[in-house]
């Protein structure tokens, strides 16, 4: 039965990362469904899936980073896109060597975090994640004051939003599925 789990796992992931980089919407909510039971059903992760749950939870709440309504944690303060960043940080735990495109995701996770509230208007809830999001290290601080400033400005519409948009995260999460699945294609039994 683990066996068969395990594969099972393997198949909605494929299936999940495919739908997720076709932004095949119902597709993609049928397999995010699917995966989502067979975690769920696990009574813990096996080694050599984590990076693949990993990937499963941080698509599944990238797809739904717009709705801030949606919950995935038990903090109702946190969006979609704070638990995505807390699955990508997981994710980036489990590779052996991180890359610019590594850097680039978790950037634009944060960014986008602040723009979604900006967007809807929620003003005073971005500065709240920008607390939340930013610790004191020196080298989260250029960006930190950057966010603030824009924050500030009340505008979701400034340049440095705009040239990180969400698109340009689908775009780099969909660099990364192409790179895992090549790394995994022989794990995955359907490809």
């Amino acid at each position: 039965e683990a066996v068969a789990a395990e594969w099972m796992l393997e198949f909605a992931c494929s299936c999940l990362c495919r739908h997720f980089a076709e932004r095949g919407g119902a597709e993609f909510q049928r397999w995010r469904d699917v995966a989502q039971a067979l975690i769920n059903g696990l009574s813990q992760i096996p080694p050599h899936q984590k990076k693949m749950v990993y990937l499963c939870q941080l698509l599944i709440r990238v797809e739904q980073g717009k709705n801030l309504g949606l919950q995935f944690e038990n903090d109702k303060r946190i969006s979609p896109l704070e638990s995505a960043l807390s699955f990508w940080t997981l994710l980036e735990m489990e590779e052996i060597k991180l890359g610019k495109l590594h850097e680039d995701i978790h950037r634009l996770i944060q960014i986008q975090i602040v723009a979604v509230h900006m967007e809807k208007g929620y003003f005073k809830e971005a500065a709240e994640v920008l607390e939340r999001l930013f610790t004191d290290s020196e080298s989260d601080k250029p960006l930190r004051v950057k966010l603030a400033t824009v924050i500030k400005t009340k505008d979701p519409y400034v340049p440095l939003l705009q040239s990180f948009s969400y698109s340009l995260l689908i775009s780099k999460i969909k660099s990364y599925i192409e790179r895992f699945m090549k790394e995994n294609e022989n794990n995955f039994l359907i490809q």
